[in-house]
């Protein structure tokens, strides 16, 4: 089934690790063991090399913390053949770059990757013209737009292909799918899980966003992983998930049983009517439903002040208990009514009057002075 991811990250002059980190990274997703194809618009040279000696140069004459590239992986839908793909991926990144940034796209497709076909894009959020920004990848807000697009390119490129699978870039939740999502693993993971080693965490310094108070934080992983490696974590959700699939299952046989004694029971009482048909509530509703239940009984009953006033005990001496033997008839509201609580005053202790006198010799004072003045 088609499947959404799309990851963005960006390669600054001063946040990367090393120098020429853009032009590193062409070098590695173009070798010739893992890339199938290679696509490129507005880019000067006709070989992977001749691109990062150009990005070299790129790096050379920008400012000390500008943005030299931006990462984009994207996952290549598997009922599209390699031109379909390939048409897809161009026109995402010229509907990206507005035709006029330059960007390369590296396609893996072929030998470990032909089970998980991907795309790396790079983006030079540069027009070679007249040395602008033309994509805004630096501004807030700009991955969310690459997802969308992605996800209107791939939906339109799967429509017309006769395909009836789509991808969806929201979660699992706002789907309305009640199931944990599985991580990314990766291929150090993977075989570190093939050789039966397991992951030793740490505690690690991680750069902050920009903006943020403070440049980095500390992550201690040993907390988040708690000994498991991501294959692992992957392995007990799937099997959580599959245990959630036979639940349900069970449950969609406990309803259909209903529903048929029910209907057997219609035609006992009521043999000349037709009986109702009773649909299965979609996952959506059932959902609702849920909530639905969660809120009453959260929610308070509502009681009315008879039964809250026949509840509680009597509160005041005065109450006139043979009035309400010798009148049954009267509601309990109009007992009430009738002999109302007597309004009894505050009680003061020592302390409280000391100070009550106090306060009234200051006023007092108060007063004295003003007519002196």
């Amino acid at each position: 089934m088609a499947i959404y991811s799309l990851h963005h990250s960006p390669v600054g002059k001063s946040t990367q690790a090393q120098p020429y980190t853009a032009a590193a990274h062409i070098n590695y997703i173009t070798r010739r063991r893992a890339m199938s194809m290679m696509q490129k618009a507005r880019l000067p040279g006709q070989n992977p090399r001749e691109v990062a000696e150009y990005l070299k140069a790129c790096e050379d004459q920008d400012r000390k913390n500008a943005r030299v590239i931006d990462k984009v992986m994207l996952a290549l839908p598997k009922e599209l053949n390699q031109v379909e793909r390939v048409k897809l991926v161009r026109d995402f990144a010229e509907h990206v770059t507005h035709g006029r940034a330059p960007w390369l796209a590296a396609f893996h497709d072929k030998g470990k990757d032909s089970s998980n076909p991907h795309c790396h894009l790079v983006l030079r959020d540069r027009d070679p013209k007249t040395n602008k920004r033309v994509i805004g990848t630096s501004e807030k807000g700009s991955t969310e737009q690459l997802r969308e697009s992605w996800e209107l390119f791939a939906n339109q490129a799967l429509e017309r292909a006769g395909r009836s699978e789509r991808i969806d870039r929201r979660t699992l939740a706002e789907q309305g799918i009640e199931r944990e999502p599985t991580i990314h693993e990766g291929p150090q993971s993977q075989a570190m899980d093939k050789r039966g080693a397991k992951p030793k965490s740490r505690q690690r310094r991680v750069r902050n966003a920009p903006g943020a108070r403070r440049p980095e934080r500390s992550v201690d992983y040993r907390r988040i992983d708690k000994g498991r490696s991501r294959p692992q974590v992957n392995r007990m959700r799937r099997a959580a998930a599959a245990q959630e699939t036979e639940r349900d299952y069970w449950n969609a046989i406990d309803q259909d049983n209903q529903a048929r004694e029910l209907r057997d029971l219609a035609a006992i009482h009521h043999p000349h009517r037709e009986p109702p048909v009773m649909s299965p509530p979609s996952a959506a509703k059932e959902s609702k439903q849920r909530s639905t239940d969660a809120k009453n009984a959260r929610r308070r009953v509502p009681i009315t002040p008879a039964e809250k006033f026949a509840s509680q005990k009597p509160r005041f001496k005065d109450l006139n208990v043979k009035a309400k033997k010798s009148s049954p008839d009267l509601g309990v509201e109009h007992a009430r009514a009738a002999h109302p609580p007597k309004q009894t005053k505050p009680k003061w202790n020592a302390r409280d009057q000391r100070a009550l006198a106090r306060m009234k010799q200051e006023r007092a004072a108060d007063r004295t002075r003003g007519r002196e003045r």
